[in-house]
């Protein structure tokens, strides 16, 4: 048995990822120990059932809500010094990078040298350096998780530009020396394989466990009113395609409803509500609340289309697999998604179980919703075939064997450097 430390900017609510992972060490027979993030006051409370869950975790408090107001203004104060000091450098030395990354990353560094381990486990840019100093501590190993490729999270404007030189700062500076590399999708894995001339990262997809899954296949979604479109998210926000969902509802044939899961700010949700009104679709819109993750799968089966629309605005969103669409897979729901890059290699894996769309495009939209609510054995076959690729593939019990034999690895190339 092997000491664990996962280390996580974010709370574990909102990183069903890392929870899964240490679900699965834990399994493994690993001592399992989750250093994260904690900044919303809602995620503290969502936090509480996971965290008894796993077993062993320690809650970092940054931001104005959760962490005290000494410590906020350290933080804050800390970091925009030293972005300001980087914003003046030609070369931005690591020190520096990773006091301006985020508030809580040397709070993270100090809780996770807190903690012996034998191997620590980042997970996003804000935990790689807690997770090599500790290492380096404990004369133990690191590696890194890469949900997204976060040097193209950000457009590539003046805006952002110091903002991808302190990643690219803190990436290239630990990313040779870790363990190994995880990432969400293939283009991504590719992404920082080309990016710092690492070895092929491995990929382990955004899947869920089978318990999640309804027992059966279902013809088609039970939600009244109906058909629907079902959409989810942490956040319910612009950049991820909704705008064109409405539009497409409204020129769809089959007059389907819209139903949206996640925590929408009021001025965005009137914003949605607004579109659909001069769209003539108010009554068909429905906002729904956030739900806990392990209910997702049950609840999304009552859906009979699931929306991945995700826009090109960015590379990482060209090349990511997100969380939700094989959540689709294993409620049995078919996937309508737009054309990204991501999305077409997939594509051919998925068969019926995936429709394409035209990036942006509402009329390609409205086709292929209706392409299956319209014809109801079509819809039918497709969810059949979703429910039986996750069964099948696409579930946390056929991945979590790719991320247990790079843990086994790395621990026995620590025994014998030991």
């Amino acid at each position: 048995m092997a000491r664990i430390c996962l280390i996580s900017p974010g709370h574990l609510s909102t990183n069903p990822r890392l929870v899964k992972e240490a679900l699965a060490l834990k399994a493994a027979g690993h001592e399992v120990h989750v250093v994260h993030g904690s900044y919303k006051h809602w995620g503290t409370v969502n936090d509480k059932p996971l965290a008894g869950r796993i077993g062993s975790t320690h809650a970092v408090p940054f931001g104005p809500t959760e962490a005290r107001r000494v410590t906020y203004l350290r933080q804050t104060l800390t970091r925009r010094a030293a972005r300001v000091l980087a914003s003046t450098t030609v070369r931005i030395e690591t020190w520096l990078a990773e006091e301006a990354h985020a508030p809580v990353t040397l709070d993270l560094r100090a809780a996770a040298a807190g903690h012996k381990a034998d191997l620590y486990i980042a997970h996003y840019v804000a935990a790689l350096p807690a997770a090599a100093y500790a290492a380096r501590l404990y004369n133990a190993r690191y590696a890194f998780d890469a949900e997204d490729f976060h040097l193209g999270d950000l457009p590539d404007t003046p805006r952002h530009a110091l903002d991808k030189r302190i990643i690219h700062t803190i990436e290239a500076r630990y990313l040779p020396h870790a363990a190994f590399v995880t990432a969400a999708s293939p283009m991504i894995a590719e992404a920082y394989a080309e990016t710092y001339e690492i070895p092929l990262p491995t990929t382990v997809h955004n899947v869920f466990p089978l318990q999640n899954a309804p027992p059966a296949p279902t013809s088609k979604g039970t939600a009244e009113p109906g058909p629907s479109i079902y959409w989810f998210s942490q956040t319910i926000g612009p950049g991820r395609g909704l705008e064109t969902a409405l539009e497409a509802i409204a020129r769809a044939e089959s007059r389907p409803h819209f139903y949206l899961r996640g925590a929408a700010e009021r001025s965005y949700a009137e914003k949605l509500r607004t579109a659909a009104l001069q769209a003539g679709i108010a009554d068909r819109l429905h906002l729904l609340p956030l739900a806990p993750p392990d209910e997702l799968e049950r609840l999304g089966a009552a859906y009979d289309l699931g929306l991945v629309g995700e826009l090109e605005a960015t590379r990482n969103r060209q090349i990511s697999l997100t969380n939700k669409l094989f959540s689709y897979l294993l409620s049995g729901v078919p996937v309508v998604a737009s054309g990204i890059t991501a999305h077409c290699r997939l594509a051919p894996d998925l068969g019926s179980a995936m429709t394409l769309f035209t990036v942006g495009d509402a009329s390609a939209l409205a086709a292929a919703i209706d392409a299956m609510l319209l014809y109801p054995q079509c819809l039918a076959a497709a969810r059949a075939h979703a429910w039986h690729l996750a069964q099948e593939r696409f579930n946390w019990e056929a991945e979590a064997p790719l991320l247990l034999a790079k843990v086994e690895a790395a621990l026995r190339d620590r025994g014998r450097t030991a």
